[in-house]
């Protein structure tokens, strides 16, 4: 179990990130970061510092393996929309790394 305001924000975290893919169309993976965000959140809508080993371990399945989360990107023709899009996901992705200690 990591302390609250770990567990704060690594929610906020991943709210950004959810949020960046439902901006850019991806339905398939928010699956998987809507269950890491559900277990750290309880009942009246406060974090639940109980479900880190939880969301963790979801949000490192998500990441093994070839064709992973790791490796999904945004495909835009704008390239700079897909150059921005990309940039804030990777960057997401790192924090989340760290912040999940993996």
């Amino acid at each position: 179990m990591a302390p609250v305001y770990e567990c704060e924000e690594i929610r906020r975290l991943l709210l950004e990130l959810n949020s960046l893919l439902l901006n850019n169309g991806e339905e398939n993976w928010r699956r998987g970061i809507k269950a890491a965000i559900g277990e750290l959140t309880n009942g009246g809508g406060e974090v639940n510092s109980l479900g880190w080993e939880n969301a963790r371990s979801i949000y490192k399945t998500m990441n093994e393996g070839g064709r992973g989360f790791a490796e999904y990107f945004f495909w835009s023709d704008d390239e700079t929309k897909r150059i921005l899009a990309n940039e804030k996901l990777d960057a997401l992705r790192a924090k989340l790394w760290e912040a999940f200690d993996l």
